[in-house]
């Protein structure tokens, strides 16, 4: 058996942990944070460490007592810490996206979102292209390269990564089974669906909102559907002004500021007949996969590597330029034969993505 160490800044996403569990690895955990009532669940699972320097060192002690670290999103700390550790430690990187994507920043925006980004968009290009003369850039350059793994949900997405970093860590996809902590649709309660469509899934730029606002305000709607902007999350910026501003002239259109709980959140997917996702590349497939759990219709922009992954697994899936259409002739919503085809979609990938499965790659990569 071997001992995994896993270090987390976000809390949310601790439950990926679950995919290492069993008779292969015996697992820890670092949050980097203070301990707080938000991660109050963790107080006696965890051990809790702000990231500062003075903090480096205890880190790197502990992670050198182990076998395998393994880190959620690569930031700066963390970055710090892969390059202090023993070299007999084996790193695995869960890719988040951001890590990457904003390195090159300016293929994931819209035309008519970069006019707002302008100021992240020329820093982006200058720390790119002079990466190795600035020290935090170096230092993740550094760290990627000693990584042994990276661990994200679909080969597509490495491959096209793959052609703007060609130095990245062997790739290996992660497990899909017990990883939806929700109930399937229930046609009973949950369908036909309200006349509502969700845009994104957070005040993130990645989203593009704008394209979909001014889409949603010069169709000629067959009746009245009612929109909702998920903005209830990330940084507020001359971006998201932009957005509230373009979303107060459309009176169908409300945001959602305050943060969702859990089991409501899954409540409300199961009301909802679509959800576009506005992103040239990979973000929110936890939001799309319980789209389809849910019965919902979902349009992804046909410049996502997920809309080339879900179409090529056989599922019903949508452009974004469909929506026009869809919103004037009212057909937002998913045929019960479709929710079906989803739903059958899901479990084939589950069935073929296992947790033993993932968990055998990673034993066999590592005993390399």
């Amino acid at each position: 058996m071997k001992k995994v160490i896993h270090i987390h800044s976000d809390i949310k996403f601790i439950l990926d942990n679950e995919r290492y569990l069993g008779d292969f690895f015996d697992n820890e955990l670092i949050i980097l944070d203070t301990k707080n009532s938000v991660n109050k669940e963790y107080h006696y699972k965890a051990l809790f460490f702000e990231p500062s320097p003075e903090n480096l060192n205890k880190i790197v002690a502990i992670v050198n007592t182990v076998d395998i670290l393994v880190l959620y999103n690569l930031d700066f700390f963390k970055s710090q810490i892969v390059n202090c550790v023993d070299k007999r430690v084996k790193i695995i990187w869960r890719f988040f996206g951001t890590e990457l994507y904003t390195r090159k920043l300016h293929l994931y925006l819209s035309p008519k979102s970069k006019p707002f980004m302008i100021s992240k968009l020329i820093k982006g290009k200058i720390k790119y292209f002079f990466r190795f003369f600035f020290g935090k850039e170096r230092m993740f350059y550094k760290a990627v390269r000693r990584s042994d793994i990276i661990t994200g949900i679909f080969e597509e997405e490495y491959e096209y990564l793959k052609q703007h970093f060609s130095y990245l860590p062997k790739f290996i996809p992660l497990s899909l089974d017990n990883q939806i902590h929700c109930k399937k649709i229930d046609f009973d309660s949950e369908y036909p669906k309200k006349n509502c469509l969700v845009i994104g899934n957070s005040r993130s730029y990645y989203n593009n909102h704008l394209d979909i606002l001014e889409l949603a305000g010069t169709c000629n709607q067959h009746k009245k559907i009612n929109i909702t902007l998920l903005f209830n999350y990330g940084a507020e910026q001359a971006y998201t002004n932009e957005v509230r501003r373009k979303a107060a002239v459309l009176p169908q259109v409300d945001l959602i500021e305050s943060f969702i709980p859990f089991n409501e959140f899954i409540s409300f997917y199961g009301q909802i007949a679509a959800v576009v996702i506005n992103s040239y590349r990979q973000l929110a497939l936890g939001n799309i996969f319980l789209a389809f759990y849910k019965g919902v219709k979902v349009y992804l922009n046909k410049n996502n590597p997920t809309y080339l992954w879900l179409k090529k697994e056989g599922m019903f899936i949508y452009e974004v330029e469909d929506l026009k259409n869809d919103l004037e002739t009212g057909q937002i919503y998913l045929a019960k034969k479709e929710i079906l085809h989803n739903l059958n979609c899901m479990k084939n990938l589950e069935d073929s993505k296992t947790t033993l499965n993932f968990q055998s790659q990673i034993i066999q990569v590592l005993d390399k």
